[in-house]
């Protein structure tokens, strides 16, 4: 897996834990929590800076430990459950969301940076719990809406450190949220477990079933996420005559039979290869991508 972190494209290995997720299936998710920031924006409208709106941000998937947790007195969480399989998951608001919000709807103007850093005081933090509550109530009209299921065990948090009794190598479906222009500490976190996904089996397109078990192989092998390279061959020269090259110049391919996949350097297999214009025709026993 790679993420791109100021202009440089840092990997990081991916996790067999982690649930695979089909590109249908992750499109769909992501589709329903893009509503869900629309559905947040209007009802919290109120409370917003004015002309901003909740917009989702991105999706993860991620062990508990690697969740970013907001830390500050300000900052609010709530624990509950998702569907009949009772899904654990939470929802935090940061300290610096929650205070904006809460200014919003009393009407207090920002007295400082760290504002946040400050606890409620009772009345402000009623505020904030009431912004929690209609959060909530909107994720699980939404959730509902889109099959995913009820929500269920809800419970406050007080203790971030104590409160969210996961391991920290629970995988978990990591959603973020934030205002455009806002700074980054303005944002709302939802983690889920990761067997959410489950219920989005109905988003994966039928296909019929597997002639034999190494079709079934190479069927879970092709939806894997994994880079493959197509090698056209292989040689071994002198650099000094690889640096004599010209442009015009030209190196003959070998035949397409001598053609061959490869990951991360290991051989998968041959193929055949057929190159037309901007396409390419790879076949691989009786196989063909395009």
């Amino acid at each position: 897996m790679s993420a791109i972190v100021d202009n440089q494209i840092q990997v990081r290995r991916y996790d067999l834990g982690q649930p695979f997720v089909r590109r249908e299936q992750r499109m769909a998710f992501e589709a329903i929590h893009r509503t869900l920031a629309q559905t947040w924006s209007e009802a919290m409208t109120p409370q917003l800076p004015a002309g901003t709106a909740l917009e989702f941000e991105g999706l993860d998937f991620a062990a508990f430990a690697s969740a970013s947790l907001d830390r500050s007195p300000c900052a609010q969480l709530t624990l509950f459950s998702i569907g009949e399989a009772v899904v654990p998951a939470f929802l935090m608001i940061s300290g610096a969301l929650a205070r904006s919000l809460v200014n919003g709807k009393l009407g207090l103007k920002a007295s400082g940076a760290d504002q946040d850093a400050t606890p409620f005081t009772g009345i402000e933090a009623s505020v904030a719990r009431e912004a929690m509550r209609t959060l909530l109530a909107r994720l699980g009209e939404d959730y509902q809406a889109a099959g995913l299921g009820a929500i269920g065990n809800v419970r406050r948090c007080d203790n971030l450190v104590e409160g969210v009794q996961l391991a920290p190598e629970e995988p978990l479906a990591l959603l973020t949220f934030g205002i455009r222009g806002a700074s980054a500490g303005m944002r709302v976190l939802l983690a889920l477990g990761s067997t959410v996904v489950n219920s989005l089996m109905e988003h994966e397109p039928t296909a019929p079933a597997p002639a034999d078990g190494r079709d079934a192989v190479i069927d879970a092998v092709r939806r894997f996420p994994i880079d493959i390279d197509i090698v056209l061959g292989r040689w071994k020269l002198p650099l000094r005559e690889l640096m004599q090259l010209r442009e015009g110049e030209k190196i003959i391919l070998p035949d397409g039979e001598d053609a061959w996949l490869s990951s991360r350097g290991v051989r998968i297999g041959r193929a055949s290869v057929e190159i037309s214009g901007e396409r390419a025709r790879v076949e691989i026993r009786g196989r063909t991508v395009s």
